[in-house]
């Protein structure tokens, strides 16, 4: 789990373990009572439906959320395994919330990190992170872009990025009445309402009247989009190394990075559209119609973002508990 394996297991051979024929291996040993976090790669198949739903932003708050995604594994028996939770790299920011404070993060070769608070702030991930809870949990996240991070949180996107922080210290403290709520919020409605009532004046004060609304599964690409826009802009003003620095200092990546995220984010949802209309394409098909260089090239993504390559994640993608929040994104 921790990248320190004995010289012992590193040099014995070892046969692996084969899966029945036409059946899913979990080359983990399952119990439901655990106390130390399995290994992130661990497998463990699909659980009982877990409440779980991933909600619109609110009228009053259009524009502002991208997403918000409420889970509560109370009263549903999971195993060790299955209280894993897979999270791709991206490049939206969020605020998120736990009723049990005993949960962390887990990264292959880092270990196990507990996390810093009840509520904390995650900045854009260059990287995939697992998150592990050794018992039931509600808990809640709200995603945004990294300019209304900045305008509406208070929140400079540079200094969170990579980071999940506690979100007492990076926010305002007009705003910790919205950690209060949303720590108390028994359900979705809850949220929502805590959402509505501490954001909703800040940012009708910031946007008035309706914005323009982002279809989720284009959410991220239309701000990058928007950011290439303003690159652009600065091109006839600023030489090409202004305005690198320029969208770093605004955005904590550069355009390039932000770029590579929000493409292989399209080739998951091309992906999924093509298997629920029963024509899947090849790996390489869909690497040119994403607009990768090659297979290769997409392949080098998916296994950047989210852990693991594309035969691999799309088995854990159908198959594994862990998976949850990629299922229901896309």
């Amino acid at each position: 789990m921790n990248g320190t394996d004995t010289p012992d297991r590193q040099n014995s051979p070892r046969k692996k373990p084969q899966a029945a024929a036409g059946k899913p291996f979990y080359p983990v040993a399952m119990t439901a009572e655990s106390s130390t976090p399995p290994a992130p790669e661990a497998r463990a198949p699909r659980a009982p439906a877990c409440p779980t739903v991933l909600l619109p932003a609110p009228p009053a708050l259009q524009g502002a959320l991208v997403a918000v995604i409420v889970r509560d594994t109370h009263g549903v028996p999971l195993t060790a395994e299955q209280r894993l939770s897979h999270f791709p790299a991206s490049p939206l920011l969020s605020l998120h919330w736990y009723s049990d404070v005993s949960g962390g993060l887990l990264h292959s070769g880092d270990g196990w990190r507990p996390l810093p608070a009840d509520a904390c702030v995650s900045g854009s991930q260059a990287r995939p992170v697992t998150s592990w809870f050794p018992g039931p949990v509600r808990a809640g996240m709200v995603c945004f872009t990294a300019d209304i991070a900045r305008s509406l949180l208070g929140l400079d996107p540079a200094a969170v990025q990579d980071r999940c922080t506690g979100a007492s210290a990076v926010l305002p403290g007009d705003l910790h009445p919205l950690l209060d709520d949303l720590r108390a919020a028994a359900d979705a409605a809850a949220v929502l309402a805590a959402l509505i009532r501490h954001l909703g004046p800040r940012w009708q004060a910031l946007r008035p009247g309706v914005p323009i609304l982002t279809p989720l599964r284009r959410a991220g690409r239309h701000w990058v989009e928007t950011l290439a826009l303003s690159a652009r802009q600065w091109r006839g003003t600023h030489s090409e190394r202004q305005v690198e620095r320029r969208i770093r200092a605004f955005s904590g990546r550069s355009l390039r990075d932000w770029q590579a995220l929000v493409r292989t984010e399209s080739a998951f949802h091309a992906a999924r559209d093509h298997a629920d209309r029963g024509t899947p394409l090849p790996l390489a098909t869909l690497a040119a119609e994403e607009g990768f260089a090659d297979q290769a090239h997409f392949s080098r993504e998916v296994r950047r973002i989210t852990g693991f390559p594309p035969g691999d994640f799309a088995r854990r993608f159908q198959q594994d508990e862990s998976f949850w929040l990629y299922r229901l994104w896309v």
